[in-house]
């Protein structure tokens, strides 16, 4: 099978005029225009990387990177030569858009959206120069900017999201996809601190998910919307679903945790423990502080939560990697649907005889990486098992069955 097509699409035109934008929304310092033009540079691709995700489940995102290389040989990517094509446009926050297709062109799916930080070139001889376009996703706007004195309302967790991103000293735009979330945060007033860090205590409060999306959207999904539900995807070794290279399975102490003690701004510390699995482990204890949950009774929900998920040692898979070059259509396709949270089943047959002849487990997508080049395309997912986040619902076949699973809140 022919391994997707790439596209690697940059806007060079970056100083157009955008509303509510801070870098390119100042009075007197942007020009008027629509979009910003995404020029394409496939043609001179000699090799994609790209991160986005997390370390683990409690972990907050970090900030999603790609680097992309192309061939300077004819000097276009080098802002000092004034006979460059897109001069004066090669300089730093400048939108960049890489994503996919199986089908020669009629379908994209998106990888990465995000600006470039970094354009470096190299020179390894007489003959050749490389422009290695580095670049953030919408998570580095974030982390540059801060709230000073900003006071809010008492409101669910997605709303205090959208209320942050709207503040007059962020102005994030339009590009968000917010849940409504489950936890009341209190009222804040006086907050001078960093946004992302503001974000990501409501994220830790609400215990749900914040993350760029690979379409460039700043997402928010509350703790219900994270449980996990039936796998979007299915990778085995065994000749069916999705085949991959290699996986690893994993069983040590990373996240075992027996103490869980939360605390609220103005609250008292709710600290749960779960003694049986003291004995087995050792004390081992998870603090947050300065939650911004309204009532101390949904922090001793939240403190239960957690030891509902952490007090047990559970094996995992981790370190997936899967090569879309000798994939189908139709995996190619569902491996380039993948985003960050997803649920997916993988399933390992070990050499040997033993019991179970297969094993299978259902694990939540913690971080995607793609490597790609002329002649690779692989991607590779950093897991975390799934049933530690098994909680009880209703109507559910796989999560839904009495005495299997834990309730939540």
């Amino acid at each position: 099978m022919a391994q997707p097509t790439v596209r690697v699409r940059i806007g060079f035109t970056q100083n157009t005029f955008t509303l509510d934008d801070l870098v390119r929304g100042v009075l007197d310092s942007a020009e008027l225009g629509g979009a910003t033009p995404l020029t394409d540079v496939t043609s001179d691709v000699q090799s994609i990387s790209i991160s986005r995700g997390r370390s683990r489940d409690l972990d907050t995102f970090r900030t999603g990177n790609c680097s992309v290389r192309l061939l300077n040989n004819a000097r276009k990517y080098e802002n000092t030569n004034t006979s460059s094509p897109y001069s004066p446009g090669i300089e730093p926050m400048i939108a960049i858009h890489v994503d996919a297709t199986t089908d020669g062109g009629s379908n994209y799916k998106d990888l990465f959206v995000g600006f470039v930080t970094d354009v470096n070139l190299s020179y390894p001889d007489k003959s050749n120069s490389f422009a290695d376009f580095v670049a953030s996703d919408g998570f580095m706007k974030l982390a540059n900017t801060s709230l000073i004195n900003a006071s809010f309302s008492s409101t669910d967790s997605g709303t205090l999201v959208s209320n942050v991103l709207d503040n007059a000293n962020v102005k994030f735009g339009a590009d968000r996809d917010i849940e409504t979330g489950i936890s009341t945060m209190q009222s804040l007033s006086g907050l001078s601190e960093n946004t992302l860090s503001v974000l990501q205590n409501i994220e830790r409060s609400e215990n749900g998910l914040l993350f760029m999306s690979k379409d460039g959207k700043l997402t928010f999904k509350s703790r219900h919307t994270t449980f996990p539900s039936t796998p979007d995807a299915t990778f085995s070794d065994d000749g069916s679903d999705i085949p991959y290279l290699r996986v690893d399975y994993i069983n040590d102490d990373n996240e075992i945790f027996n103490v869980v003690s939360l605390t609220r701004i103005s609250g008292s510390t709710q600290t749960v423990q779960d003694t049986a699995s003291q004995g087995k482990y050792l004390i081992r204890t998870l603090s947050r502080s300065g939650l911004y949950n309204s009532s101390d009774s949904e922090v001793q929900d939240a403190a239960n939560f957690l030891l509902g998920k952490f007090k047990d040692a559970l094996i995992r898979f981790d370190n997936l990697v899967v090569d879309l070059t000798e994939a189908t259509t139709g995996n190619q396709n569902s491996i380039l649907d993948r985003e960050v949270g997803d649920v997916v089943k993988v399933e390992l047959t070990p050499p040997g005889s033993g019991s179970p002849a297969q094993i299978t487990s259902n694990e939540i997508i913690d971080s995607i990486s793609y490597n790609i080049t002329p002649d690779i395309f692989s991607c590779s997912y950093k897991l975390s098992n799934a049933d530690v986040q098994a909680f009880m619902r209703l109507d559910n076949t796989l999560f839904g069955v009495l005495d299997t699973d834990k309730l939540g809140y």
